[in-house]
């Protein structure tokens, strides 16, 4: 199965450019995106994935393949209608994500970060020769 759909990104990175490829009786249709229209387009093909996912149970976390993220700016606010907090980042492929943490969530994170600051701050105590 081809694909009916080529995307190319510009030579000065300000575009990138959505192709429909000729398909029997209709032309090819070329439009042209910027950042914005990018952002845009992520957003609503994400709703419609999160519509098509209703009532469905979703994976598991544990095992999947993702890329984390190690260049943002993020926040963390209150979030009224859980009494919990809203951790939000800007992710550079897919535009601004919140995530909302019930207060059960919240604390488990607290706790999982005090961990890891626990394992930073303990020295590694020498087990013998290390070569």
């Amino acid at each position: 199965m081809s694909s009916k759909l080529d995307l190319s990104l510009s030579a000065d990175h300000t575009e990138v450019h959505l192709k429909v490829l000729e398909q029997e009786d209709q032309p090819a249709v070329d439009i042209a995106l910027s950042v914005e229209d990018i952002t845009r387009l992520i957003q609503v093909l994400g709703q419609c994935r999160e519509t098509m996912l209703e009532g469905k149970e979703l994976p598991p976390i544990e095992g999947a393949t993702f890329t984390p993220v190690t260049r943002t700016k993020w926040a963390l606010q209150p979030e009224a209608s859980t009494d919990g907090s809203v951790l939000a980042f800007q992710h550079p492929a897919f535009g601004p994500v919140g995530l909302v943490l019930p207060p059960a969530d919240a604390d488990r994170l607290m706790h999982g970060l005090h961990m890891h600051q626990q394992m930073r701050q303990q020295p590694i105590k020498p087990r013998g020769r290390l070569n």
